[in-house]
């Protein structure tokens, strides 16, 4: 069951950016071109985050400490509060800054997800259309993708109705992603409990991707 480190990461699937790029090598244009593939900032920026920029050029001869600095994590901690109605909520090691989404997807999987559990390859269950970090950060933890449908039918959402038991008790993390990407479906919170219900049934961990 166990795969070599260099063979699995041969394994990746090409990321979604180059692929694009590859099918429009070639290609005509006429016109403006609007890029819409990886998200690149175009507009200017503001003026005041310019005069921000300025005011603090002095801090940045030494490196940013990890957990960021007071003042962010009090901030976030704050956030956390005001949209979660969290009471007495300890911030200190549960707040970590990320230099992008994927960074944390890919190495809270890496830190979660075993290759095997019971005896058998791990599942790791996706939506479908889904964030490619999804499916790369479960072929690099050897585990097994399972890609569950997202649909008009099922509500642009994965039916957990429609997983059978015998791949749940295989389940070592469950991504859903609210709102979903693209189709910006939000899960309520019956369809929350209903995964929730399911993991501490099948023991797996769920990633909220919000």
């Amino acid at each position: 069951m166990n795969t070599p480190v260099t063979d699995r990461f041969n394994s990746l699937p090409d990321y979604a950016f180059p692929r694009l790029r590859t099918l429009l090598t070639g290609l005509e244009f006429h016109g403006q071109t609007l890029d819409m593939t990886i998200g690149e900032p175009k507009h200017p920026i503001p003026d005041f985050v310019q005069e921000i920029l300025l005011q603090h050029l002095h801090t940045y001869n030494k490196y940013p400490p990890v957990d960021g600095t007071e003042s962010f994590q009090e901030a976030v901690k704050n956030w956390l509060c005001r949209r979660y109605d969290l009471k007495d909520f300890e911030a200190q090691g549960r707040i970590i800054p990320l230099s992008g989404t994927r960074e944390g997807i890919f190495l809270s999987t890496l830190a979660i997800c075993p290759s095997d559990k019971n005896g058998k390859q791990a599942n790791v269950l996706i939506p479908n259309p889904f964030y490619q970090c999804y499916a790369a950060a479960t072929l690099a933890c050897n585990a097994n993708p399972v890609y569950l449908p997202a649909t008009r039918e099922t509500g642009y959402l994965p039916d957990y109705t429609s997983v059978s038991k015998d791949v749940l008790d295989q389940t070592a993390v469950v991504f859903i992603c609210s709102p979903a990407n693209p189709q910006g479906a939000t899960a309520d919170l019956d369809y929350w409990c209903a995964w929730l219900k399911l993991a501490e049934k099948h023991n797996f961990i769920i990633m909220a991707d919000e």
